[in-house]
């Protein structure tokens, strides 16, 4: 019998509980398992499945053929759910690590489960680590939502965060904290929700708060004993570096850098032959009044190249200088070598293109639309990867008129605020060379307000005070007069002004939208790709749905009756496949009034786990 174990963190040490049984010890995940899962396919010892961040499983027991006869298996109670101060909930964003038969996972608030499901038919609780999370110092800051997206195995350890900033080893057979480290700020409106990325008994995260003049930066930890070893800003570049030229591109007077953003908040990928991550970095703040921040403001909306040593940046892209969008690319940059040699690193961009770049040399390969509306710019220079409405002679980007101004210029988003895709992560398929791209459709409308200085700068903006310069007040009636679609050049151009969904495959040779279907629901969960043939991804209305990964054709679909925003998953205990899902989002109230039949739809936290 599994007995549950409570570990919390306290002051000067940590909570330990009597005996109880335990399952026989497994074997420590070396760097050799983490550079090679394949060699144990059935297991998901990656956050992203494997470093290159394919999300792919190998696994062919079930296939396009049989997954129509996919039941659910057994569900698991995740704890958590209640939130606090700005939230009533908490979600469940995370993807389980799967071991030898064994889950692990947080919740919301970082508490981790390891769960044993080797019978096949339950799932016991093995032990339940207690962070102790300070949850309504770090509820009140979190940008959008209490959040955690996910655990890392190194050795005996499984490595996970917290909202309220630190990163914890905790002891895989035990429960039992082993250490653990402050990396950021809460009382300055730091948190982090990403998983770590392990590599080289180095751990890497970053923490996000761009929405409250948070100057984001990435992190790196010895593993072997909690050391914090370097830290390398995503807003105004690397203080360490003499070479460093981000500052120069915040051309104002007042180091606006230092309240910058670039926040972090999806797991990088890593290419062990170059021994470079990558790692996409959030907007600029305050995100709708550039006005006060003139500039390209590197290293935001950024794909930064570093090694993990010493968290140098070896080379970048920005893909959206002078952001007035809101269009950070957080989201991950999955890796892929190509049959005719190149070996790329890729990203489906908020800003509606899919990107490509040499690994190792950062050099351009193609940005190619693959949202249905895109209004900012009329495409992108295949020579430079930039925008072709970039002008690099003005401080202000204009980009076609559709930046907000503090003058009345309505801010036309198209892709919408949450962007063409979002941190919920894509799924690629090394074999065929394409990316499976949850998709976000449908334009919307900004205003801006002239933002105050933060009090550090002399100003009345307090720490963990909401500082965007955005007004969502507009409506398209304010499309009118020297700002109408007609006066700015527009007309015939802006999308619809209605949020849905899409699902996207590309070619990851050249960029190239291969099939594609709209979908009710925009796609806030992230794709499973499978050798078996299907695909899969989950929705608001609580629909798990998987797909033929050629035609799109709708294979199989069960709804769990509450919204989703976490990714599937699959793994194989006693030699029989499964598929599992954190079931456990929520529904904001523009959400419920896009979609009136989510009006009532309840909260819940549960895994699900499904199987042949």
């Amino acid at each position: 019998m599994r007995v549950t174990k409570t570990v919390g963190a306290i002051a000067g040490g940590v909570i330990a509980a009597g005996a109880f049984a335990l399952p026989a010890a497994a074997a420590d995940v070396t760097q050799s398992r983490l550079d090679n899962p394949e060699a144990e396919a059935g297991n998901w010892i990656h956050h992203h499945k494997n470093y290159f961040g394919h999300r792919h499983m190998s696994i062919t027991q079930i296939d396009r053929n049989n997954i129509g006869g996919l039941k659910l298996a057994f569900t698991v109670a995740v704890g958590g759910l209640q939130g606090a101060g700005r939230y009533a909930f908490a979600r469940l964003e995370g993807t389980p690590i799967a071991e030898d038969g064994f889950l692990y996972y947080p919740n919301g608030w970082g508490e981790l489960y390891k769960v044993d499901v080797t019978a096949g038919n339950a799932g016991q609780v093995v032990w339940l680590m207690d962070p102790a999370t300070d949850k309504a110092f770090a509820a009140d800051v979190a940008c959008c939502g209490v959040n955690n997206r996910g655990a890392a195995l190194w050795q005996d350890q499984v490595i996970t965060t917290t909202l309220d900033n630190r990163l914890i080893s905790t002891n895989k057979e035990t429960g039992e904290i082993t250490w653990e480290v402050a990396l950021g700020d809460a009382a300055i409106a730091e948190t982090i929700t990403v998983a770590p990325l392990v590599m080289n008994d180095i751990a890497v995260v970053g923490v996000a708060g761009a929405e409250y003049g948070v100057r984001g930066h990435l992190d790196g930890v010895n593993l072997t004993n909690g050391e914090h070893i370097w830290r390398t800003y995503t807003a105004g570049g690397n203080d360490r570096d003499p070479n460093e030229i981000a500052k120069s591109t915040w051309l104002d007077d007042y180091n606006s850098w230092e309240t910058g953003g670039g926040s972090i908040w999806q797991t990088g990928t890593w290419d062990k032959a170059v021994n470079l991550m990558y790692w996409g970095t959030g907007n600029p703040g305050p995100d709708w009044d550039p006005e006060y921040r003139p500039g390209d403001n590197l290293y935001t909306d950024s794909l930064l190249a570093m090694d993990p040593e010493e968290g140098m940046i070896h080379w970048y892209f920005q893909y959206t200088p002078n952001d007035p969008f809101d269009y950070d690319e957080i989201a991950e940059h999955p890796l892929i070598d190509l049959p005719d040699g190149r070996k790329l690193v890729t990203h489906a961009s908020r800003n509606g293109f899919m990107y490509g770049f040499n690994r190792a040399t950062g050099e351009f390969q193609y940005g190619i639309q693959y949202v249905n509306d895109v209004i900012w710019t009329e495409g992108i220079d295949q020579k430079t990867g930039l925008p072709t409405s970039y002008n690099p002679n003005t401080a202000l980007q204009d980009y076609r008129n559709t930046a907000a101004r503090r003058n009345g210029r309505i801010g036309i988003h198209c892709p919408r605020i949450s962007g063409g895709k979002n941190w919920p992560p894509s799924a690629t398929d090394p074999d065929r060379a394409v990316t499976f791209i949850p998709g976000i459709e449908g334009c919307q409308l900004t205003g801006a307000v002239h933002v105050n200085h933060p009090e550090s700068k002399g100003g009345d903006v307090k720490p963990r005070d909401i500082w965007t310069g955005g007004n969502f007040g507009v409506t398209e009636a304010d499309l009118a007069g020297p700002f109408s679609l007609e006066a700015l050049g527009l007309a015939g151009q802006m999308g619809p002004l209605v949020e849905s969904g899409s699902l996207s495959v590309v070619d990851l040779t050249n960029g190239e939208t291969v099939n594609k279907i709209q979908v009710r629901y925009s796609n806030r969960a992230g794709m499973l790709s499978s050798a078996g043939g299907w695909i899969m991804t989950a929705y608001a209305n609580g629909d798990i749905t998987a797909y033929d990964a050629n035609t799109l054709d709708v294979l199989w679909n069960f709804n769990a009756g509450s919204p989703i925003k976490a990714t599937p998953m699959t793994y194989t205990a006693g030699g029989k496949q499964y598929v599992a899902i954190l079931v456990g989002g929520n529904i904001s109230g523009g959400n419920r009034s896009s979609w009136p039949e989510l009006a009532n739809i309840q909260d819940m936290h549960a895994l699900y786990v499904f199987t042949l």
